[in-house]
């Protein structure tokens, strides 16, 4: 009998479990970042994608991220990424991007940035996108930029290539001779 009862046990827990395990995949992300006055591409801007679960109220985890930089043509590529986490009654949450390039307003939090379409109200998957940022022309345009960057709930590994650009933007902002 005690065998029994621990076997149906164990069922009831393993089944109740098993849902807690879950799984999301993101991407592919394309497109192409340019220069909104010219529309000439914009070679090494960085690309960064968050990805969370949201739990019970509303509160954000991050589960993973993926960075890369624009090629000659200003294209970028994020490949899927598919996601696994352990997490009892969350969901997935829409991923956060952020495209930056020093000299130019960040995407999305300047204003004069610009995506060509949305999915759903969100940046599209499976579809190309282009990117459109406004160049800025003064150190005060540049420096008021920077607010424009988020601040990133992920492990530095994550953004390497965010945080250097930032870096670079910082010093040369606040370095500067006026």
């Amino acid at each position: 009998m005690k065998q029994t009862v621990k076997f149906i046990l164990i069922i009831i827990a393993g089944y109740l479990l098993s849902g807690c395990a879950i799984t999301h995949s993101y991407g592919p992300y394309m497109g192409m970042v340019v220069d909104k006055d010219s529309e000439e591409p914009i070679e090494g801007a960085v690309v960064f994608v968050q990805y969370f679960t949201e739990g019970m109220g509303g509160t954000s985890m991050f589960e993973g991220a993926d960075e890369v930089l624009t090629g000659k043509e200003g294209e970028f590529l994020i490949p899927v990424n598919r996601i696994g986490t352990f997490r009892p009654l969350s969901g997935w949450d829409y991923p956060m991007f952020i495209i930056f390039k020093p000299g130019y307003g960040a995407y999305p939090g300047h204003r004069q940035s610009s995506i060509s379409h949305y999915k759903e109200g969100h940046f599209p998957d499976k579809e190309s996108v282009t990117i459109k940022l406004p160049r800025l022309k003064t150190r005060e345009e540049r420096k008021k930029n920077l607010r424009n960057i988020p601040n990133i709930n992920a492990p530095e590994e994550k953004y390497k290539k965010l945080k250097e650009l930032e870096k670079f933007e910082t010093d040369l902002v606040f370095t500067q001779q006026k």
